[in-house]
């Protein structure tokens, strides 16, 4: 990690001119469905953070959309760092002296601590990020300027900087006015041997209880020092957010610390077809994640080529198919390598997504250097596929063109519930594709599609034998433990296929703390090949992220960051 200095100084007396312009307007935004909560920490979709991202809350650093470089936000530079005579590492700061919250109070190294704690209360839904956070032993705050303050980390982990600079800090006078979390110190929040203790804490449980009902999805209950606040919440229908009349952003003479439309309309359409026709008609301004099916229609459309610029940049991102490892039919790794050869993958990307996608074998963009190259592609075999089923044992023995087989003293058919995404035609696809082909070997697959809230709290539940979704993923380093750990095989966890032993485990920490980018690398290869062998997902296409956006608007390029545009700094292109 280097020490990286701001670009320019700040004048807390000068007024920039990054703010609105002087004409009122609003960007029309696509949602593809309805956020689990408003809340960075507790959601569990993506979808949240396309929303709050930038607009709502703000980092210590946020990522360049171009470069993918870190750039100061909050805090006035990237860190200084240095290894203490411990071996641990400090990642010093300091905070703006213009960021300020919206009750006028200074934002401080408390509220970056505050937020740091209140991920590691055991009790508060945040075990899908809970991960990303272990490494921070204390945050200590300047004796002498609460705005400075040093990150100290008990071992190296190659995200640091990342995890620390790009977390969105949260205001501590207004998500924890009874100062519950004041009393504990984020080494006491740490310690193994204090977890019972914690969790039967009075003040510990209070909190959690207050945070994960309380501040998730009323506007009034969302408070963050970005530019924009939220102002009104209509399930399925819309998401509307304003701009601040005061903001401390404003003050700052730097091109990127911006906001200029007025309002932010979030319009959401979780059916594909309905939400072309809604662009089609000119009543978004800007769509990501485009379906592919659509996306050439669309840009050889004249009416909607005067309209919209059309992009389809490379993505960080794959889609899937995952098989429950804990249900007793999928324990065999031939079965699940029976159901990747019933997929045609080259169809996928070829005719599902119109040659916008590239196949992929692993959980590793292939835009990264250490991406697996050499793991085979699963072909596409029935025949390969009665062959295996038939060497785990699976028969139809009652002439119902179903296979079963005894398991556990019981006779059970190989039927196989695919969960997917309501509206979504691409997933829609893939089930009836697998389907059809499961038949030709006797596995009968029930399709079953619901809203996003729903399909949530099935997965959570592990009420399903086959899901087909996507994961979004960053330009930097991949940490495999949120998704592939087995201490994220937990209801709010997100390794929801039971994937993982003692090994993956001992490698997926290791690649965590490796620092030497060859060693690290060496590891990544050897992860992915773990993964292949083992085939908890069947690894479909990595997708171009398909992106339309109004032409009436200018400094509004698409980007491979999430999720694919910097809204708040789009400006009215002159007429």
């Amino acid at each position: 990690m280097l020490s990286v200095s701001c670009g320019g100084d700040t004048n807390q007396d000068s007024i920039n001119n990054n703010s609105t312009n002087s004409d009122d307007y609003t960007v029309r935004v696509h949602l593809k469905g309805n956020p689990d909560v408003l809340n960075s920490i507790l959601a569990q979709s993506a979808i949240a953070n396309d929303i709050l991202g930038t607009n709502v809350h703000c980092g210590l650093l946020e990522a360049d959309p171009i470069t993918f470089e870190l750039r100061p936000y909050l805090a006035v530079a990237r860190p200084e760092t240095q290894v203490l005579e411990n071996g641990n590492v400090s990642m010093n700061f300091e905070i703006r002296q213009e960021a300020v919250w919206d009750n006028g109070t200074p934002i401080t190294a408390e509220d970056v601590a505050f937020t740091i704690k209140t991920v590691k209360n055991p009790k508060v839904n945040a075990a899908s990020i809970r991960p990303f956070f272990e490494f921070v032993e204390d945050v200590i705050v300047d004796d002498n300027n609460p705005k400075k303050f040093a990150v100290i980390c008990n071992k190296s982990y190659f995200q640091a900087e990342h995890v620390i600079g790009t977390f969105f800090v949260f205001p501590a006078y207004f998500y924890d006015a009874q100062g519950f979390m004041s009393g504990f110190s984020i080494p006491e929040l740490n310690d193994p041997a204090n977890l019972d203790k914690l969790n039967t804490n009075s003040r510990i449980i209070d909190f959690a209880e207050e945070f994960n009902i309380k501040y998730n999805h009323e506007p009034n209950m969302i408070v963050g020092a970005g530019p924009y606040q939220i102002t009104e919440v209509a399930t399925h229908q819309i998401i509307k957010l304003e701009r601040k009349k005061e903001w401390w952003g404003d003050n700052v003479d730097i091109d990127y610390i911006a906001a200029y439309p007025n309002k932010i309309l979030y319009k959401i359409i979780d059916d594909d077809n309905a939400s072309i026709l809604s662009l089609k008609e000119n009543e978004l301004d800007v769509m990501t994640y485009v379906p592919e099916e659509h996306f050439l229609e669309l840009k050889e459309n004249k009416r909607a080529s005067e309209q919209f610029n059309f992009y389809a940049k490379n993505g960080f991102a794959y889609r899937y198919i995952g098989i429950n490892m804990n249900k007793s039919k999928l324990k065999d790794i031939r079965v699940r390598r029976a159901i990747a050869h019933l997929v045609d993958k080259q169809l996928v990307a070829d005719e599902l997504c119109n040659g916008l996608a590239s196949l992929v074998e692993g959980p590793v963009s292939p835009l990264k250097k250490y991406y697996n190259h050499n793991i085979p592609n699963v072909k596409f075999s029935v025949s390969k596929a009665k062959e295996l089923l038939t060497e785990a044992g699976w028969t139809d023995t009652d002439g119902d063109n179903i296979l079963d087989k005894v398991v556990d003293g019981k006779r059970i058919p190989m039927r196989l519930k695919f969960l997917y995404p309501q509206g979504k035609q691409f997933y829609k696809d893939i089930a009836q594709i697998l389907k059809d082909e499961a038949a030709r070997v006797g596995i009968g697959i029930e399709m079953s599609s619901s809203e996003w809230a729903v399909m949530l709290d099935d997965l959570k539940k592990r009420n399903f034998d086959l899901v087909c979704l996507g994961w979004g993923q960053t330009p930097f380093l991949d940490d495999f433990k949120q998704i592939w750990h087995t201490s994220s095989d937990t209801y709010e966890g997100s390794n929801r296929v039971g994937f993982g032993n003692e090994e993956t485990d001992q490698l997926i920490d290791k690649i965590r703390e490796t620092i030497d980018e060859t060693k690290r690398n060496e590891m990544y290869l050897r992860f992915q090949e773990i993964v292949a062998e083992n085939q908890p997902y069947v690894f479909l296409v990595a997708p171009k992220l398909c992106t339309a956006i109004n032409k009436r608007f200018k400094n509004a390029p698409a980007t491979a960051l999430r999720p694919g545009y910097f809204v708040r700094l789009f400006q009215l292109a002159e007429k």
